[in-house]
């Protein structure tokens, strides 16, 4: 037999063979296309695989697959099929936005990025623009999102409200206030009493504070001190609950403000008034002045910070006129941004503390303070983890105790914008206070936890409710009750005007 008869002989045996299989896939291929095209994405995956069963290399049915896994959030294995299809076709359409999607469903920005890139290249859409300038945004590319989403918004008023909200967020990052402005007023007006409306008016508000020269808050309310603890004298530590009234006052003013720099002052007064306990009334005045400067490192936005103030605080009576302690705090900060979602705080802070009855109390304090800060959810969570290490050096004076210590501590903070005006902030510390040079060996383990729940009432008005609670657990070797051992729970209720 010829080559030519032997090659025809085999390939009408291929034919009869593979039609029945080929008809079989056609038939799988069809009927997932149907459920795909239904919105029915279950059925759909069911009869792409079994058709993938009969013809595993067909790039329609991998992407289609891979699509109705994305539409059923079922992103990790979407990515696979996607990839396939993209591998046995590159110019299949659409091919290079679903794999966007799909990255972007895992987290993976780096990938999503190039894909989304490819995207608007092969077909410049609004969707496409939308998810390039939104991963921008995410991954700290401020300036590239604005470029991509202004052209969403103009080419899909689908997609309009959505781009104009994160062009807002990208702007307000750089900072460029102004501009900031206008994207979150047209979110505003586009949709109002929408959640990306109200997070736009909460911009809005943050802004309006940023950007004023003059500032300022006013609140009071009353407090419920269930262990009044102030005097350093381990023999004057109360172990008594009372009522009072708090007053606070905060004024500012920003001589030099610019959107990348910041001079400003500001006085702080704090007033607490006692039911019972009056030697416990406090003043305390504090005086700062303070500066800021952004700028970019590479790519990452920088905030540095330098703060100096001075503390007085007065005790005993009504109103209180006893000088209690002179402080004096010099604190530089550096804020570093590494995305949209994460940023690093690292600052360090010397003081110096001067009381007047207590002179072995005098100190300087070193602090220094690591801290990770994660945005969640848009920013509407955000949490901060960090770690302080303090050195105390006090003065030594004949016949007191000393007061050196050292104190590491773990902290956490927590901040959630929540619907209907409501804001919670949280922290929970520990710290461990090792008084090295004291000759009973105090050593004191503290536990703290606060809540504060806030709720906007009217434009500047808001009412505060709060609770914290402190456990001091000391040990030392002096005879009889432990001293320094403390526990305090404070509920508060205030109502503030900031302005």
């Amino acid at each position: 037999m010829s080559h030519r008869w032997f090659f025809l002989v085999f390939f009408l045996i291929v034919c009869v063979v593979s039609y029945p299989a080929l008809a079989e896939f056609e038939l799988k291929l069809n009927k997932g296309l149907a459920a795909y095209l239904g919105k029915d994405y279950e059925t759909a995956v069911k009869f792409l695989k079994e058709a993938l069963a009969e013809n595993p290399d067909n790039p329609i049915a991998n992407h289609i697959l891979g699509v109705s896994l994305l539409r059923l959030n079922n992103y990790d294995e979407s990515i696979k099929y996607l990839e396939k299809a993209k591998n046995l076709d590159p110019n299949i359409k659409g091919i290079h936005l679903d794999l966007g999607v799909a990255y972007l469903g895992v987290g993976n920005l780096k990938r999503a990025l190039p894909e989304f890139e490819e995207a608007v290249r092969q077909d410049p859409s609004g969707i496409a623009y939308y998810n390039l300038g939104y991963t921008q945004y995410r991954l700290g590319k401020y300036r590239e999102a604005i470029d991509s989403l202004e052209k969403a918004a103009k080419l899909d008023s689908d997609v309009a409200l959505q781009a104009r909200y994160y062009s807002g967020l990208s702007r307000y990052r750089l900072p460029d206030y102004e501009s900031a402005k206008v994207d979150f007023q047209s979110v505003r007006v586009l949709k109002p009493g929408t959640d990306l409306a109200v997070s736009a008016q909460e911009y809005l508000d943050a802004i309006a504070r940023v950007t004023k020269k003059y500032y300022g808050a006013v609140s009071t309310g009353v407090q419920y001190d269930d262990n009044v603890v102030l005097e350093p004298e381990e023999i004057e530590i109360s172990d008594q609950g009372d009522v009072r009234g708090i007053f606070y006052l905060n004024l500012g003013y920003k001589p030099y403000l610019k959107p990348d720099a910041v001079i400003g002052g500001d006085y702080r007064a704090f007033f607490s008034f006692h039911k019972d306990l009056e030697n416990f009334n406090v003043q305390d005045h504090r005086f700062k002045l303070y500066g800021e400067k952004r700028t970019t490192v590479g790519e990452k936005p920088v905030a540095l910070y330098l703060e100096y103030f001075y503390d007085l605080v007065l005790i005993d009576g009504s109103p209180a006129d006893n000088l209690f302690s002179q402080t004096h705090s010099v604190s530089p900060r550096v804020f570093m941004r590494w995305s949209n979602t994460t940023s690093t705080e690292l600052s360090y802070q010397i003081r110096y503390d001067n009381f007047d009855d207590f002179p072995e109390r005098d100190a300087v304090n070193n602090n220094l303070t690591v801290a990770q800060i994660f945005r969640l959810y848009e920013g509407r969570l955000q949490l901060k983890p960090g770690l302080n290490f303090a050195k105390n050096s006090a003065d030594d004076i004949n016949g007191r105790r000393n007061f050196d210590y050292t104190s590491p501590q773990v902290f956490v903070e927590g901040l959630a914008f929540l619907p209907f005006g409501l804001t919670v902030f949280t922290d929970a510390h520990y710290f461990r206070e090792d008084y090295y040079n004291d000759p009973f060996d105090r050593v004191d383990n503290q536990i703290g936890v606060r809540v504060i729940v806030s709720k906007k009432l009217y434009n500047i008005f808001s009412l505060d409710l709060g609770y914290e609670h402190i456990s001091n657990i000391s040990d030392s070797d002096v005879p009889g009750p432990e001293p320094f051992d403390y526990s305090r729970n404070v509920f508060s209720a205030t109502f503030s005007a900031r302005f």
